[in-house]
């Protein structure tokens, strides 16, 4: 099954105002509460296991916060969990909603996994690094999934609302999906975090390489990856990289990592 093209929207649209009932209070909870409230929507509830941080992010949404499940909201539209990917199997074995609308957020965890809660289940999984400090969001690609066609419906509605940018995958796709986006995100912030402490243990000013930094990411907004990948792996420069191993000679990781990644990039380019 191919993924489906996106739906652009010059405008973001709130086909229909939901009520709605979210489910956890971090960073993912924090992003979807302000977007959600921003374009129209009204958050009638956040429930964590923490009441601090539900009343917390609810008073910030102009609502209200509990840690009890045992007083949910049953009037919402919408029942939006954008909690842990391992609190999902504890809620779909408590949480017992009916028929009413209850939507994941998780890239790596099936749809099937909350098939307990209700009989109309979906994922709306936002593929975006989020933080509940930053508040000028990029726009997010949604990807969407629903057990049926009145829940894809009602998932098309609410993200159409806030991003110009929706797919329909399946569980399979949204997995590897996340993947990739660990590789691209998640790994290469750690590089740059491994160089940021390599220069500092080096007595080396790490700002210096803030240029070539954002010259790497300015690049791929324009060129395919492949296609601009540089360095002495590229070349094969034995040379260069015996004396870079040379310097990390102590540092079992920070030498594993350039040397698999090493190999990974001659690979890549002559296999």
């Amino acid at each position: 099954m191919l993924l489906k093209e996106p739906v652009h929207h010059n405008i973001y649209l709130t086909l229909h105002r939901m009520d709605i009932v979210i489910i956890g209070a971090g960073n993912v909870a924090h992003c979807f509460g302000h977007l959600l409230k921003l374009h129209g929507h009204q958050i009638l509830q956040v429930i964590s296991r923490s009441k601090e941080h539900a009343v917390e992010l609810a008073e910030s949404l102009h609502s209200t916060g509990t840690n009890d499940l045992l007083d949910i909201n049953m009037e919402a539209d919408v029942y939006l969990m954008a909690v842990s990917d391992s609190a999902i199997p504890e809620l779909n074995d408590e949480l017992r909603l009916g028929k009413r609308f209850v939507v994941h957020t998780a890239g790596a965890v099936p749809l099937d996994a909350i098939k307990k809660i209700s009989i109309n289940t979906g994922v709306m999984y936002p593929l975006q690094s989020l933080r509940k400090e930053v508040r000028n969001y990029p726009a997010i690609p949604l990807l969407l999934e629903g057990a049926n066609e009145e829940v894809m419906r009602r998932l098309r509605s609410v993200a159409q609302s806030v991003s110009p940018d929706i797919r329909e995958v399946n569980s399979q796709q949204r997995l590897q999906l996340h993947l990739a986006a660990v590789l691209c995100n998640n790994f290469t912030n750690h590089l740059i975090a491994r160089a940021k402490r390599y220069c500092e243990g080096a007595g080396l000013d790490f700002s210096l390489l803030q240029p070539i930094i954002k010259e790497t990411f300015d690049r791929l907004e324009k060129f395919p990856p492949e296609s601009v990948q540089t360095g002495p792996a590229m070349r094969n420069d034995e040379i260069t990289m015996s004396r870079h191993r040379g310097l990390i000679e102590n540092e079992e990781y920070l030498k594993l990592i350039y040397q698999v990644m090493s190999d990974s990039i001659y690979d890549f380019h002559n296999s």
